[in-house]
């Protein structure tokens, strides 16, 4: 996600044509932020679930120790806001792709080109 958000910072998204009405461009505005925060957010929470359950866990074939004192009570209250957030980001996914076929077969613009590789934007 960090790689995307780089790519996303350093190249200008090219032009939808024609040009959707604002409310459209505003939605997608915060569509992306929901699918960005969410799924930056959702290892955070896994790690601390692992952390808050005393277990250690590897990343890249280093083991991380648990960091913070086991407890069950926040162990809890974490898994249900990791588990919410993942179905929440299913629904998100599902939302994102169903716009996105709008726009290619009702709207027909080019927002659905334009997410995909080596294709000329028109």
């Amino acid at each position: 996600m960090f790689f995307r958000l780089g790519l996303k910072h350093k190249y200008k998204d090219p032009n939808i044509v024609p040009q959707p009405p604002c409310w459209q461009m505003y939605a997608a505005k915060l569509m992306h932020i929901a699918l960005y925060v969410t799924f930056l957010a959702l290892p955070v929470l896994g790690i601390a679930l692992m952390a808050y359950g005393g277990k250690s866990w590897s990343l890249l074939g280093f083991t991380i120790s648990p960091f913070v004192t086991a407890d069950g009570g926040v162990k809890a209250t974490i898994k249900d806001i990791h588990e919410t957030l993942a179905n929440a980001g299913y629904f998100l996914i599902a939302i994102h792709a169903a716009a996105a076929l709008f726009h290619h077969y009702i709207q027909k613009d080019n927002t659905l080109l334009r997410m995909m590789p080596d294709k000329k934007v028109r």
